[in-house]
């Protein structure tokens, strides 16, 4: 039995323990990636919740009512995701009745909204998709635009449980305009500020190394992290003291800044390809990428940049040699001497894409991604990364680690700080 407590009061407070829970038996076995918790502590982060716990649990009712207990006993606020749908298997609805005791009431704006969603449809509205406005009576409905299943709000002496379907577009819509409203309006807490970089092709421990006395002249209440992945590590500058000013704060900031230069890849939380794209587009400079064994990976991390077509005219992936040599114009006598992966096929791959879609900048790349094909001369991960920009060509040599998958991203990552050098920008926007 819980005894209900509802606050109508702002809390001010300085730091809010707050705990994730996603729920689903595909979470468990690997057959779907949990990307809503990372989303979720993200945004809280950004409006100073701290997220202390985060758990993934099965699909049984024993184990949700056990996880819920668990949670609001360390953590004022519990977050769940998953298990709303109108499916049998999907029983949090149901769990949360028995964990609250309490029964069930039919929300009137719920069915509109899902008669509204069904007639822009043309289907028919089930009974099986009523079920999604039986919410449990003591519940508040967080509506949610982007789909059928409501989120819910409860409150009791112990604090704050809201459950949100597992759907990621879903959690996202209720969390911007259902949840954050209420915690905000609920919880007055200190402006959290983060500021971030990314670097490129320098290693965590170069520069964990080289950034030592940058750290230890820190001022208490503002840290470093380094967050590393495929050949980038992103830097981010987080203020944990609300005393610490935001001009020290900047400040700070800007002493990483000097202390890096041109290492900087590009400022703020964001992918170098997002950045290199939007320069390219701001610039007017129209590009292709001649791809073997990236296999068109590059290309479509740079045309996720809405309005990247009037720049970007295409792209061709190069697998075969017989390919590199008809649509790239690369000698067959170079293959031969030098075989696919090689500076010069490289060099000609970039060369021949720029003059086949008659762009500035030509991105090639040819390489083993393995986890067969090497030799003793030509190992797995070598890999030749091309760029061409106004007839001036560089190539690179790398050898990457890991899986075909991992070499893929860290191939990118290294083409585009490529790019960055041939363009000659210090650090991208």
């Amino acid at each position: 039995m819980h005894r209900w407590k509802y606050f109508c009061n702002t809390m001010v407070s300085t730091a809010i323990k707050t705990e994730i829970i996603t729920i689903g038996d595909e979470l468990l076995l690997g057959q779907t990636i949990d990307t809503n918790s990372a989303w979720i502590g993200k945004k809280l982060g950004e409006h100073g919740f701290t997220i202390n716990y985060k758990s993934t649990i099965s699909d049984k009712e024993s184990d949700i009512l056990s996880a819920i207990s668990l949670a609001q006993t360390r953590s004022e606020i519990v977050l769940i995701t998953g298990g709303l749908g109108p499916t049998k298997d999907d029983i949090t609805k149901h769990t949360l009745c028995k964990y609250f005791n309490c029964g069930y009431r039919t929300d009137e704006l719920v069915i509109r909204h899902l008669e509204a969603i069904f007639a822009q449809r043309g289907k028919q509205l089930l009974e099986t998709n009523l079920i999604q406005a039986e919410l449990p009576a003591v519940c508040e409905t967080l509506f949610n635009r982007a789909g059928t299943a409501p989120g819910m709000w409860f409150e009791n002496e112990q604090g704050i449980v809201v459950s949100m379907p597992g759907v990621p577009n879903e959690v996202y819509t209720i969390t911007e305009e259902s949840l954050l409203p209420r915690l905000t309006q609920k919880y007055s807490l200190p402006k959290v500020l983060h500021k971030s970089l990314v670097t490129v092709m320098i290693a965590e421990s170069l520069l964990s190394k080289r950034l030592e006395p940058y750290e230890s002249n820190l001022p208490k209440g503002i840290s470093l992290a380094y967050l590393p992945t495929f050949n980038t590590v992103k830097l981010r500058l987080t203020r944990t003291d609300a005393s610490i000013t935001e001009s020290l704060f900047d400040t700070s900031f800007n002493n990483l800044l000097q202390e890096l230069g041109s290492d900087v890849f590009c400022l703020n939380d964001q992918d170098p390809a997002q950045a290199i794209s939007k320069y390219l587009l701001s610039k007017g400079i129209t590009f292709s990428t001649a791809e073997s064994c990236t296999g068109g990976y590059i290309a479509n991390k740079l045309m996720q940049e809405p309005g990247i077509s009037a720049i970007f005219p295409g792209s061709l992936v190069a697998y075969a040699n017989e390919v590199k040599v008809r649509e790239l114009g690369v000698k067959e006598e170079d293959l031969i001497a030098n075989g696919a992966v090689s500076d010069s096929v490289a060099s000609a791959m970039a060369r021949g894409i720029c003059e086949k879609f008659n762009v500035k900048l030509g991105i090639s790349t040819t390489g083993i991604a393995g986890p067969s094909g090497g030799t003793d001369e030509k190992p797995v991960g070598l890999v030749f990364i091309g760029v061409c920009y106004n007839g001036e060509i560089i190539v690179k040599k790398h050898r990457m680690i890991g899986n075909r998958e991992q070499f893929t991203h860290r191939t990118a990552n290294a083409a585009f700080a490529l790019i960055k050098q041939i363009l000659q920008v210090e650090v991208l926007p």
